[in-house]
Parts: structure tokens; C-alpha cells; sequence
């Protein structure tokens, strides 16, 4: 009588499951995030930096 220890007589007659073959996964990161100022035209950006908003013109008081 055999122990539930033991090995099979015969090791070829246990079935040996073949891997699929390897696939690198599919990259689902997201890229890394950009300045917009830096990716867009220098001199657009610059135009846009110097553009600034109309103010009130206050005159001095003369007290």
C-alpha cells in the first residue's frame, strides 16, 4: 500500500503545463505632465507675458 507521500513510479507521467509565451503588458501609464508655456512658441508666450490687463489710471493728488 502507498503512502499519500510518495511519488509517482513514474515522473514522465505527470502532466507538465506549458507557459504561453512571454508578452510585455501594455503600457497604460500616463505621459509625464508638460508645462504648457515651455512645449508652446517662445514668442507667443512671451506676447502673452508682456500683455497685460488695462488698469485705471490714478493721478496723483496734488494736496
Amino acid at each position: 500500500m502507498k503512502k499519500s507521500t510518495e511519488t509517482p513510479a513514474r515522473p514522465d507521467a505527470t502532466v507538465k503545463t506549458q507557459k504561453p509565451p512571454f508578452r510585455p503588458a501594455v503600457d497604460d501609464t500616463k505621459p509625464v505632465l508638460q508645462d504648457p508655456i515651455l512645449r508652446s512658441d517662445p514668442m507667443e508666450t512671451e506676447e502673452a507675458v508682456l500683455r497685460l490687463p488695462s488698469f485705471p489710471m490714478i493721478r496723483p493728488s496734488e494736496s
